[in-house]
């Protein structure tokens, strides 16, 4: 999986919109093949108001390109979160997640939130362009 970047939901938002600081990052990933979403990603965007009339192409957006919740992700995430929730600077369960497929995986994440995730130690951020 090297070269590959997993992205956050909010720079996968802005690409959908065509708009917002992590449209260009996003188009750039997925024009040189590296562009990635872990399925906690798939589960924010099936949320969201956008999904039902926008479906096909969300779905297209994430076919293949989906990186899954398995057991060494979710052992991870749960790592996380329990290191995080006793030194008082938790992120949130499905961040955990989010951090937990990338660590698993050796996987970058690009996100806007890389003040909240660099305390995940081990977890690579890439800067949004």
């Amino acid at each position: 999986m090297a070269g590959l970047v997993v992205v956050d939901t909010d720079l996968v938002i802005d690409f959908l919109r065509g708009a917002g600081r992590g449209a260009p990052l996003v188009r750039e990933l997925i024009g040189a093949g590296r562009f990635r979403v872990t399925a906690i990603t798939a589960f924010e965007l099936r949320l969201g108001a956008d999904f039902l009339p926008r479906g096909d192409e969300i779905m297209r957006l994430l076919s293949s390109r989906t990186v899954p919740l398995d057991l060494p992700s979710a052992l991870r995430a749960g790592e996380v979160f329990s290191t995080l929730k006793s030194t008082g600077t938790g992120i949130g369960m499905a961040d955990c997640m989010m951090a937990g497929i990338c660590l698993r995986h050796g996987l970058p994440l690009a996100t806007r939130n890389s003040r909240h995730f660099e305390r995940v130690e081990g977890l690579q951020l890439v800067a949004e362009s």
